[in-house]
């Protein structure tokens, strides 16, 4: 089996980091290729309850979906209700954001445009989480929700253990900016939240691709910014969501996509995946969704980016097949 896309299952045997053994002693662990992006893609109206990615999940479907992801044994689902919305979670200070390979040693920073440093913040934000991220993709618009618990830290992170001082916030290719959220009401792990575990969401729906990585940051002024206590449960509409998973061997070969290099770029992007002529055409966007530049062939030479102003932007791809993905880059000049 090709390197790139190898899986292997390990069952979880005892108490694993941050969650009670009733929950997760017997879930397996299902590793995927971080920076090429292979994945495990999952139905959104079911609950995973047997096994645990240790990489990227991709989601089929518009019902909120918990993405039930890990990094070194430590669970940290999040949830989103887009279509196609992709993302893997991070046990890592996002300032140095490497984490360890299921081949052995550890990955680069990830993912694209890593690392992201905790110093670079809004005024407004007064600390940055430096124990977990997540990379969440997709460029359809979906309250997010991101959660916590024994490992992140909350009792010494948020300022005087006042969870209505916590915020979600995101990497926009320069620095962390606070994103609008509230507190869940009954959160991802169930019951309310507390300093221990818990989970936030969006207020508005976002598109993914706008930043980089995600976790949480807490603020330190006196003013109270967030509503307290909203509901993120009233997202999940389908009633066949509390279906098991039953996943094969074979289902959880995760799908490889192309991954786009150098990032941060200066004139040229170029892609790297098994088979070039699978590509139909790649067009860049900027974060308000305006095509800038369409690539139909040449692809093995490169795509001219040089016109650009630096920032960010969204590359995406379409394959013969029908089948989309995006991608962040930044632009440095």
């Amino acid at each position: 089996m090709n390197g790139r896309v190898l899986l292997f299952f390990v069952l979880v045997n005892g108490l694993l980091a941050g969650i009670n053994t009733n929950t997760l002693a017997q879930r397996r662990i299902v590793f995927t290729d971080r920076p090429n992006f292979g994945r495990v893609t999952m139905p959104s109206n079911i609950v995973v309850t047997s096994n645990m990615i240790d990489g990227y999940v991709k989601v089929k479907g518009s019902t909120r979906f918990i993405f039930p992801v890990c990094d070194n044994s430590v669970y940290r689902p999040f949830a989103a209700t887009a279509d196609g919305t992709m993302g893997a979670y991070f046990s890592a200070n996002p300032a140095i954001a490497t984490t360890t390979s299921y081949k052995g040693g550890s990955y680069g920073p990830l993912p694209a445009g890593a690392p992201f440093p905790l110093t670079s913040k809004d005024a407004n934000i007064g600390k940055v989480s430096n124990r977990e991220y997540w990379d969440i993709n997709g460029a359809t618009a979906t309250r997010i929700t991101l959660s916590w618990h024994l490992e992140s830290g909350m009792s010494s992170f948020v300022p005087n253990g006042n969870l209505s001082k916590l915020y979600i916030v995101g990497w926009n290719g320069t620095r962390w900016v606070k994103i609008a959220s509230t507190l869940d009401a009954t959160t991802i792990w169930g019951g309310t939240c507390t300093l221990s575990a818990g989970s936030m969401t969006t207020t508005a729906a976002i598109i993914p691709n706008t930043y980089l990585a995600y976790t949480f940051g807490s603020d330190l002024s006196s003013a109270r910014e967030m509503v307290v206590q909203a509901d993120s449960s009233n997202l999940n509409t389908d009633s066949d969501a509390d279906q098991e998973l039953k996943l094969t061997a074979a289902d959880l070969i995760p799908e490889v996509e192309t991954a786009i290099y150098p990032n941060p770029v200066r004139d040229r992007i170029y892609l790297r995946t098994q088979d070039l002529g699978k590509i139909k055409q790649v067009t860049v966007h900027d974060l308000v969704g305006r095509k800038l530049i369409t690539a139909s062939r040449g692809f093995a030479s490169g795509i001219d980016i040089n016109g650009l102003p630096a920032g960010m932007y969204v590359v995406n791809i379409e394959g013969v097949n029908g089948k989309k993905t995006s991608r962040k880059i930044i632009i440095s000049k």
